[in-house]
Order: structure tokens, then sequence, then C-alpha cells
């Protein structure tokens, strides 16, 4: 913790940062006015305590407001949160002296509901707490800490399961902050957003998760909500980080359990309960629901939530047209414009939902269903591919047949969800699509020609990891991610909902949130593609180990899979030479790719642990073949293994 600033009469504030207390004179408030603004130096979130030393005046008033980033700072109100007008004036309390302050049980001075109620003054994101005088004495501050009530479901909040590291400093620091960023995301069933909001203040007392402990919302400050579109990046993260799968679980099973009749699953979990208003978050849960069968094995809650999933299934592919392509009827999406018909990115999102259903279908005993998804999910792609959305000249996709938008999203998830298997055009894609870079990230124009938004943008560093623009993925990870958590303004820890090219926020001002899951991406696009350890594209059983050096040196990581854990660490000597050890269990990896000099001359070795696998251009071992500048090879047994790659 440490001292961002102070206003007024402040004697000795830096007291309240010393480690060592004893001796010295605590921090006091002298004045009306006076106030202190202490930085727990990345985003925090729970109760705060304050005590107060024998010196104080009695009968004091102390008021407390909160902000995610230092531009919000305020002495009179907290950056907004409650999703109404947003009116969060400093919250009063009585300090006495020797007294102490609890926001988690004591009642501020305006601190109830027109019931009488006292109301949760849970604070569920900032770094900032200021704290100010608003009496006319003086106010003895000996004390003040957080309780953090974010992931109340694990003892240590660093002991991840699992890891990254990689010879660029900047990439690691986005990886974990990406991780840290869904982490704040976990909360207590109990602790969401109370809707409709108050009208001043706020209240995150709401019931939000109907089974287990936990559910996986949106932010940590706002909405506290579940949102299937979110779910859709940080469900990611958090499996190749925290690998918390229960409160996955927990907010795909709150999701199902306010189904409508007819199949329609919630734009928004409780307490928003927004129902069947939004195709595409209605098909971002299909999309949740296969992955966590894929992540977890767990195939008895996958049966159990058959019916439900097939009842939603149905309902969203009675929307596909004769065509082939899904015509949104109900239109509310992530904040893009134009959402509705047969846009570019819902078609996407519909192609993923019904290629991840076969192995779901499957699972479930259902091979009709699996085998009727296949065939849809083949004609939507032979309709994008000829349905007049592609602009050759452009070098992208339009958002519909004689758009002028070239979406973001769209483009990207095509690329990344395998509607393109074109290499040629995914490769245009990307290129197109960096492009448009600008010197905050890349721009979001299916929000606004001045928006920066790093939902879709983890969506485009996926793409160009999937087009096999391996540098392109990591240079917009380091400008835009790189860009949020240097910021000087920022959290210094997690990353933010959505911003403007000029850096600023595109929500309303303080409204924005700055630890928002949908927008760590990278965290997950860096596992499967720079590390190498990534789910079977398919959704079935099954991993790849196939590393994306794109420039960087050095490599190591691990993943936690249903069949145990799979380590991988390598180095790229960038001369021909690159070194690959991975450990795993049996039957988890299905292939190992390693990236081979293009066009060597005159040539290249590939041995597995010291025996030649490939040379001379053929295969001499573990059905090995070169495809795209690697060799891949199959069969390898379980244990540890190391692939290197020499000039001959």
């Amino acid at each position: 913790m440490a001292v961002h600033g102070t206003t007024g009469a402040v004697g000795n504030p830096r007291y309240l940062v010393n480690v060592k207390k004893s001796g010295s004179a605590h921090t006091r408030l002298t004045g009306q006015g006076a106030s202190i603004t202490l930085d727990f130096g990345k985003e925090v979130g729970g109760y705060a305590t304050l005590t107060f030393g024998d010196d104080s005046d009695r009968a004091q008033t102390v008021g407390l407001t909160y902000s995610e980033l230092s531009t919000y700072i305020s002495t009179t109100s907290s950056d907004g949160s409650n999703g109404g007008a947003n009116v969060e004036p400093a919250v009063s309390y009585t300090a006495e002296p020797a007294g102490r302050i609890s926001t988690q049980t004591s009642v501020p001075t305006a601190g109830t509901d027109a019931a009488g109620t006292p109301v949760s003054q849970l604070r569920g994101g900032f770094r900032y707490l200021t704290v100010v005088n608003e009496s006319g004495g003086t106010v003895d501050l000996a004390d003040v800490s957080v309780d953090i009530v974010f992931a109340p479901n694990v003892a240590d909040l660093r002991a991840y399961p699992n890891y990254f590291s990689c010879s660029d400093d900047l990439l690691t620091r986005i990886w974990y902050a990406g991780a840290y960023t869904v982490q704040t995301n976990i909360v207590a069933g109990n602790q969401g957003r109370v809707w409709g909001p108050p009208g001043t203040g706020w209240n995150n007392s709401a019931r939000i998760g109907e089974v287990g402990d936990t559910v996986l919302v949106d932010g940590a400050k706002r909405d506290r909500t579940v949102w299937p579109g979110d779910l859709g990046i940080s469900v990611l993260t958090d499996y190749v980080s925290l690998g918390d799968l229960d409160t996955v679980r927990n907010s795909l099973q709150t999701l199902y359990n306010h189904q409508a009749g007819n199949g329609a699953l919630p734009y928004a979990g409780p307490a928003v309960n927004f129902i069947g208003n939004s195709d595409a978050y209605h098909l971002w849960t299909l999309i949740g629901t296969a992955s966590y069968l894929q992540f977890s094995g767990d195939t008895g809650w996958a049966t159990g939530i058959y019916p439900k999933y097939k009842a939603a299934l149905d309902y969203i592919t009675a929307k596909i047209g004769a065509d082939g392509l899904l015509n949104v009827t109900q239109a509310a999406d992530w904040a893009r414009t134009d959402s509705d018909g047969k846009n570019l990115e819902a078609n996407a999102i519909m192609y993923r939902a019904l290629v991840t259903a076969g192995p779901f279908a499957t699972a479930a005993g259902d091979a009709a269903t699996a085998s009727d998804c296949a065939a849809k999910a083949a004609a939507l792609k032979s309709a994008v591919a000829g349905g007049g959305y592609w602009d050759d000249g452009a070098g992208l996709y339009r958002d519909k047949p004689g758009s002028a938008l070239y979406p973001q999203d769209g483009n990207a998830l095509a690329v990344w969800f395998g509607l393109v298997d074109d290499a040629d055009r995914a490769g245009r894609i990307s290129a197109g699509l960096a492009a448009r870079w600008t010197k905050v990230g890349a721009l979001t124009p299916e929000k606004s020609d001045a928006s920066v938004h790093p939902f879709p943008g983890g969506m485009e560093v996926h793409a160009h990891f999937a087009a096999g623009r391996d540098s392109a993925a990591l240079d917009l990870v380091r400008l835009e991610w790189g860009y949020m958590l240097d910021a000087p303004q920022g959290t210094a820890s997690t990353f933010w909902e959505g911003y403007r090219t000029d850096g600023s926020s595109d929500y309303s001002g303080s409204y924005m949130s700055a630890a928002h899951g949908w927008s760590t991406g990278p965290t997950s696009a860096l596992t499967f593609y720079l590390l190498g350890i990534a789910p079977a594209e398919d959704g079935t059983d099954g991993y790849v180990v196939a590393p994306h050096p794109g420039g960087v040196t050095r490599a190591e990581g691990q993943l936690t899979t249903p069949a145990g854990v799979i380590a991988v660490s390598w180095r790229d000597g960038r001369n021909g030479e690159f070194d690959l050890t991975v450990t795993a269990p049996g039957g988890a990896v299905g292939e190992i790719a390693v990236p081979v000099p293009a066009g060597a001359k005159p040539g290249y070795v590939v041995r597995v642990d010291g025996k030649v696998a490939w040379a001379n251009g053929r295969s001499r071992s573990f059905a090995a073949r070169e495809e795209m500048a690697r060799v891949r090879l199959a069969g390898l047994p379980s244990g540890r293994h190391t692939i290197t790659v020499r000039p001959h």
C-alpha cells in the first residue's frame, strides 16, 4: 500500500504505509476536507476496516470513496457501479477515539434503504481508497486494511494449478494479469449487484448463483452478474490458469435454471434475469457448456444437463434458414451495432456452437443430433463462403452482404473458429485486421470508429495465431494489453472493459469496469499457441502440443487436463534449432508439432529422445509428417520426451 495523494491538513501521511508503525504519530486528518488517498498497488475488492487512535476528536465523520482508475479519484464520490444514475457519494461513518469502522458490519450514517435495512457496502473492485474528514475536528487514523472477498473458494489466491513463463517479461505479466482479472470476477453467489439499481450508492448483496459457492461474473466492480458472452473468453482464461471449473459449472447451471419454456437461455443471469432477448449470448452458453465438458471430463453433469442443452439447441437452430445461415431475431449483444439479421459475428458463433455440439451430443448418446449438427455446420460454412460476405478488395468479410461494416468480432471469429479454412484468406483477414491498429490497440468499428474493445480484441489475438501469423498476434498483445497493464491511470494488474482510441473510457466515464474477464483473451492464447498446449479444436478429447514462438526464444508452463498435467518447455535457437520437452500422461496428447525452417537447405533432422523421427523429407517414426512449416508427430507414449530440430 502507498499514499497516492492528500488534500488539506494531513499529518504524517506515510504512517499508514510503514511496515513498522510503532513509535511514530498516526496519520491525522485535521479539518473538514482533509483527505488521504491510499493506493493498494493493484485491483482489490472487499470490505475496508479503519482503526482510530486515542487522539481522535469525538463524534467525527469520515467519508470513504473508491476508484479503480486514478482518473476518477474523488473526495466526494466513488466511480460509477450501480447501473442506474451511478450517483455514488462518499459513504459516511461516525469515527470515535480508539474506535473501529468495518464496512462489513458498521452502519453508515446514511446507509439504509427505504425500508431502513442496512445496504451492503462490499466494494467489488478498486485500487484507490480515499478517506476524507467530513467534520471540523481531528481524525487520528491508526490503520486501514481491506479484507479481500473475491475467489472465496480458495485458501491461497496465489496457488494457481497452471502456470506460464516466457523470455518476454511483458507477455508473462499479461498472462498473469488476465488470470488475476478473472480471479477478481469469481464471487460468492450472494454477493452480486442488486437490480434494479438504487437511486444513490450501491448494493452488492444480490443472489446471483443458485448452486455451489461461487460464480464467474463479468466484472469485479460491476455488473457482478453472469453474462454468457463474457464466459466465451473468461472460461478459457479460468481453465488455463486457475483451473476453477466448479465455478464455471455453477455459472452454467444457474443460466440453465432460468431457461424459458421455449428453450431460450438468459442474456444475463440473476439478479438481472434478461431472458430470451439475445441469440448471440444464447449461443455462447451452448459453447461454454461444451467447453466445460471438454475441459473437465464431467460426463455426469453433461448428461444431466443435456435435455436443457438440447432444447436450447433446437430453439436456436430453428432460426437457421434454407440458405444455411442463422437469422438473428433477438438482437441484444455485447454492445456492437447492427446485431440482428444474418450478421457475420452471430453466424461464426453459430458455427462454433454446431461444431462443439457434436462431441457434446455424442457424450449424451445422441448420435443423430451430432450428425445433424455436423451437416448444419458444413452448410453454414458453405453459405458464408458464397453468400456475398467476402470483399476481396478489402481482404475482409462484410458484416452482412452489401454492408460497409467490416467487423473485428465477425472477421476474427471466422478465422479463430475455423469458419474460414482457406489459409490464404485467413492470412489476408489477419493482415486486414492488423492494418487498422491504433496506437493503443486494435480498432473495433462495430462499436464505433474510435473504439478499442479487448473482448473482440482477444478474438483477434486468437485469429492471428490461427492464421499462422504468430508475430502479429504477439505484437497485438503487447500493444493493446501492454497499454492497459502499464497505463499510469490503470490498475497495474487487470484489464479494462473497453476504451477509446485516446485511451479514455468507452462506457460512460467512470462506469467502465477496469477488471473485466471478457478482456483476458491473451491468457488462453498464450497457453494454447505460444506455449503450445491446446485442446482439440473440434471439442473432442485430447490435446495437441504445438508451440508458436513468434520471435520469443523461450517458454514453459503447464495445463491441468482431465487426464492429468501436461507440462511443456521449449527453446528456439533462431538458427534452425528448436528444443521441446513435453511431459504428459498416457492418452492426453494426440499430436506434437515442432516448427521447422521453411524451405531450409540442406535440410533438417527431427529427433525424439535422440532417435531420428524425420530426415531428408520423410518419416522415420511416430508417423511424422511435414505440414505448413511444422513436423507433426503422433503416438508418443506417456512420460517425458525431448524433441529436437537441427540443421542437417
